[in-house]
């Protein structure tokens, strides 16, 4: 009787532990592909130099906080961002051609990790790509995932 018992639970055991970890990864493919959403907006609104579209993608933090590439570029709260970003698109735009992207994520708490290219289009139709990585913590608020901080960088060498 014991020895019935037993394998009972193993076999139960055997197939309840492979549909767990089915629904956890169709779980983890839907957070992934949510923050795919998200970076395709974010492509989207940047080559369009869309600054409210794009102030938008960010938490309403007032922690918010983008570092650019360049010196100086650290930019903290949605005022301070909004202004930067009105300032980079007066004569440009810019995407990326993601060519990796890693993302993982903690509840509502995600970083994603992106190594490509920077494209920037200035007013003239002038084009200069670069390569480019950023890195970044996005939460999700209302369903939505949401920019906490965004870090980019130019590779050094490049």
């Amino acid at each position: 009787m014991k020895r019935t018992i037993l394998q009972q639970l193993v076999l139960l055991m055997l197939f309840y532990m492979p549909s767990t970890s089915l629904s956890a990864q169709v779980k983890s493919d839907k957070v992934k592909n949510e923050i795919t959403e998200a970076l395709k907006l974010w492509n989207t609104a940047t080559k369009n130099a869309n600054t409210e579209e794009l102030i938008t993608l960010f938490d309403n933090s007032d922690n918010i906080l983008v570092i650019g590439s360049d010196s100086g570029e650290i930019y903290k709260g949605k005022d301070h961002i909004k202004e930067w970003l009105n300032a980079i698109f007066k004569h440009n735009s810019f995407s990326w051609e993601m060519d990796r992207t890693d993302i993982d994520y903690n509840g509502n708490t995600a970083w994603v990790f992106i190594d490509g290219s920077m494209i920037v289009t200035n007013d003239k139709g002038n084009v200069r790509k670069t390569p480019y990585r950023f890195t970044g913590i996005m939460i999700k608020r209302n369903k939505e995932w949401k920019w906490r901080l965004f870090d980019g960088s130019i590779p050094k060498g490049e």
